[in-house]
């Protein structure tokens, strides 16, 4: 199958995310094109993928504007298609109650937002990267980790990402894509 890969990242762990995804993909002999949605090729069509993958981060409680538009554009074509959405939030273990609602709760604001109904989606916990973030982002981020009882060194970097789960996730989605995919006739 040729499969269209698109995220919305921005400290880069959505991506980072999209890339292991696509690779589990890759491995099973599927073709992927990995995009960022900031750059998308011109003339690209949806239409020519067998199936699409997105994947996008929540910052200050949304999806990348890009994304969110994107999936608004192509709404009629992703509903003929296998479609896969990944969420990438919070920078916390995704083990807590809160954290979970909070997924759960930003997942179903997208889908209300743009009318998308993916096939299958995923959410997975982010990470904490203090050493990339301006002062300000970096001082908001502390004041939340340390309200949420989080970790508040900002000399480092914290991954919260279980990459067990997401490659649990990649190897059943290419099984379930296989699946749904058209079958040749003949």
């Amino acid at each position: 199958m040729k499969i269209l890969a698109l995220y919305g990242s921005s400290y880069g762990q959505a991506e980072a995310v999209l890339h292991r995804v696509s690779q589990l993909l890759e491995n099973r002999g599927h073709e992927v094109e990995v995009f960022s949605g900031k750059a998308i090729p011109p003339g690209l069509r949806v239409e020519s993928f067998d199936a699409v993958v997105i994947a996008a981060s929540v910052i200050l409680g949304r999806y990348q504007k890009y994304i969110r538009r994107f999936v608004r554009e192509h709404l009629d074509a992703l509903g003929r298609m296998p479609t896969v959405f990944i969420s990438v939030n919070g920078a916390s273990p995704e083990s807590t109650p809160e954290w979970r609602a909070a997924a759960e709760s930003y997942v179903a604001g997208l889908r209300e937002a743009t009318g998308w109904r993916p096939g299958w989606s995923a959410t997975f916990s982010g990470a904490l990267r203090y050493t990339s973030y301006d002062f300000m982002t970096r001082w908001v981020m502390k004041k939340l980790s340390e309200k949420a009882g989080g970790p508040t060194d900002t000399s480092r970097d914290y991954e919260f990402t279980d990459w067990e789960a997401v490659d649990r996730f990649g190897a059943l989605l290419a099984e379930q894509i296989e699946r749904e995919a058209p079958q040749p006739v003949g």
